[in-house]
């Protein structure tokens, strides 16, 4: 870092546990919190309030984001909250960092060859990755649902190592069996998270954003979802496509991609509303709904940003 900041602010909100932790005026806070996603906006800021409340923030602090993968909706709310707070301050910048190394740091360093840590999505679905003992990403993006056939082939290289297992609420019953089978696990953390101001210091891999200049910025900070026909990949590819639109397309190629996402979207709203209406709901039908409200989700953050794109052409 160029800059040395006597202050410090994270915050992660890629699962159900919403964490925050902090140094500003010699004070230390952390806070741990399980939060029921539909009811987030309405408690987390008087949550937050208890604990930032007391800070001394007159010196403005260094920012870390932890930019998912992670539920969408829970994510989206707890992050734009998070960013309008900081805002607010006058800070202007942030770093943003894989939540898998974010959600390392809260434990005491890795003791084995690598750590696997697992961010739960839907039932029996998790992302994944495989970190080295400086919380750094061997290999990431890992997605995991049911059957669990192939999972091998997700951790190629891998496979005897020691290895050790965390996430930031307790889960994998089902999933940590196989994760056995190929790894020599010894531990497993889904407890005991503690701040540690050292731990974050050193994150690797962190990117710097200027949130004046990203009006959408809680769309890259947090991943948008890019599925395929089945749902089965969640890979960030807006900021590649942002870069790539930015500089070659025209305003009426950026109208015309606008019409055909907004055809889409309304499509895609088309089948929800259907599903949702059935009087008879298989669980065929529930997967199709998770699938198609992913898609709408991608869809409408791929809007706002050409619409964003659209006024620099004005």
């Amino acid at each position: 870092m160029a800059e040395n900041f006597k202050n410090i602010l994270v915050f992660d909100a890629s699962s159900s546990n919403i964490f925050f932790g902090g140094v500003c005026g010699g004070k230390t806070v952390f806070m741990a919190e399980n939060f029921e996603k539909s009811k987030l906006s309405r408690y987390l800021p008087e949550e937050f309030g208890k604990t930032a409340g007391n800070l001394d923030l007159t010196e403005l602090p260094r920012v870390i984001i932890g930019n998912g993968p992670g539920a969408f909706t829970g994510i989206k709310t707890g992050t734009a909250f998070f960013l309008a707070y900081i805002y607010s301050l006058g800070i202007n910048k942030v770093e943003t960092v894989s939540s898998f190394s974010f959600i390392s740091a809260l434990f005491e360093p890795c003791a084995e060859e690598v750590r696997i840590v697992l961010i739960p999505f839907n039932k029996c679905e998790y992302f994944a990755a495989v970190l080295d003992k400086n919380n750094k990403i061997l290999r990431g993006d890992i997605f995991i649902k049911p059957p669990y056939d192939n999972i091998s082939s997700f951790f190629a290289g891998f496979a005897g190592k020691n290895a050790d297992i965390a996430a930031p609420i307790e889960c994998g019953s089902e999933i940590i069996p196989e994760l056995e089978k190929i790894f020599s696990v010894k531990e497993k953390h889904f407890e005991g998270f503690s701040f540690d101001r050292c731990r974050f210091d050193v994150l690797p891999d962190t990117k710097t954003v200027d949130i004046a200049a990203e009006p959408y910025i809680v769309n890259h900070v947090i991943m948008p979802a890019n599925l395929d026909s089945n749902g089965n990949f969640y890979v960030e590819t807006t900021l590649q496509e942002a870069k790539m639109t930015q500089d070659t397309f025209s305003r009426e190629e950026i109208l015309e991609k606008l019409k055909q996402l907004k055809e889409k979207h309304s499509k895609l709203n088309e089948r929800t509303n259907e599903l949702s209406s059935k009087n008879v709901f298989t669980p065929a039908d529930e997967a199709e709904l998770n699938l198609v409200r992913k898609q709408k989700l991608r869809a409408k953050d791929m809007i706002a940003y050409f619409e964003n794109l659209l006024k620099t052409r004005e």
